[in-house]
């Protein structure tokens, strides 16, 4: 009956009775796979990723994006996968249905796991799955993953306009537009800029969001308690462009050195570089000496992200470099290739000892 009750639940609506929350990290295994769902709720809507990989070959694995609802009547969480973000083997989008037993606790969730057509769910019974939250807090995957549930872009307000009507949404929307809150501009005195020193080595701690720029020994820099507006710009037109996953490797040590050169004829080549969506450093010119970043990988994330985003394309196109990763005592070098239209994206996979 669970798969039937899955059907309906997809092409029923809900109440809106406040929904028991799943936020977090959930992971354990279903049949011949391991499974790891990061879950954000919001009221009774559900939306984040899975990871799953075959247990006798992890190198046949995928990460897919998912959507889903909460049933507050029957008490039953439905996900069900919408787009691949990788897929290495011969893997397809799952359906899945979730309940809790009182007599589990609340970090438990016992459910069935469907791979077959939504109607073909109504014969099939599924595979069993359990799983056991391990986080209260879910995984990101810095900006291969698009917000759940995003703040839409103020609009312009205008005098002496009369007051628009809110239309009632759907209630079979699955991710509902946040109302804005009026903000009231605050002057705030202005602080002069900080010269910044000429950048050889730079440190990066994601523990302490401190960011170094030593020429010669040095001693580290205050972090800026808010994003320049240049930053902000840079960030967002690195957003705007395509994600290209040119690289992947897994390490072991949560601490990494990354040089990067230009690969090949030194040709002019400028780069900025970002972690997780972070910016590390800005518009710096490529050549045959590294641009190096000692980098401690941020805590509680298994993927990593590092983007390469191409401020020109020099005098030979495409904007291309060599990055060589040292992580413990392990050294790999690895090419990346970006445009103007296109990121190039190196995934770090951190799997400690």
């Amino acid at each position: 009956m669970k798969n039937l009750l899955f059907l309906l639940a997809m092409l029923g609506s809900f109440t809106t009775t406040l929904a028991q929350n799943i936020v977090g990290t959930w992971q354990g295994n279903m049949t011949n796979e391991f499974i790891q769902l990061n879950v954000e709720q919001k009221g009774n809507q559900l939306c984040g990723y899975s990871y799953d990989y075959q247990l006798a070959d992890k190198s046949s694995r995928c990460i897919a994006l998912f959507e889903g609802i909460y049933d507050p009547e029957r008490k039953l969480w439905y996900i069900y996968g919408r787009r691949f973000i990788e897929n290495s083997g011969s893997h397809v989008l799952m359906k899945m249905v979730f309940w809790n037993d009182p007599a589990d606790g609340k970090n438990i969730l016992k459910g069935r796991v469907f791979t077959s057509s939504l109607m073909g769910a109504m014969l099939d019974d599924g595979d069993p799955v359990e799983l056991k939250r391990v986080s209260s807090k879910p995984q990101q995957l810095g900006n291969l993953t698009p917000p759940c549930f995003p703040t839409p872009p103020k609009s312009a307000t205008k005098k002496n306009t009369a007051p628009t009507i809110q239309k009632t949404p759907s209630p079979v929307a699955l991710i509902p537009s946040v109302p804005k809150k009026s903000t009231v501009p605050v002057a705030k005195p202005s602080t002069p800029k900080p010269t910044p020193a000429p950048q050889k080595e730079t440190t990066v701690s994601s523990k302490t969001g401190v960011i170094d720029e030593p020429t010669k020994p040095m001693k580290p820099s205050a972090p800026l308690p808010v994003a320049s507006i240049t930053e902000r710009q840079l960030i967002q037109k690195m957003n705007a462009r395509k994600q290209q996953t040119q690289s992947k490797l897994q390490i072991s040590v949560s601490r990494i050195n990354l040089k990067v050169y230009d690969n090949g004829t030194i040709d002019n080549d400028t780069v900025s570089i970002f972690y997780n969506g972070r910016l590390l450093i800005s518009k710096q010119r490529l050549s045959e000496t590294a641009i190096e970043l000692n980098i401690d990988l941020d805590e509680g994330k298994i993927f990593h992200e590092f983007t390469m985003f191409a401020e020109n394309l020099g005098s030979i196109p495409p904007n291309t470099a060599l990055i060589v990763i040292t992580a413990g005592d392990k050294r790999y070098e690895l090419r990346s290739k970006a445009s103007l239209e296109e990121n190039a994206v190196l995934i770090i996979e951190y799997k400690p000892k």
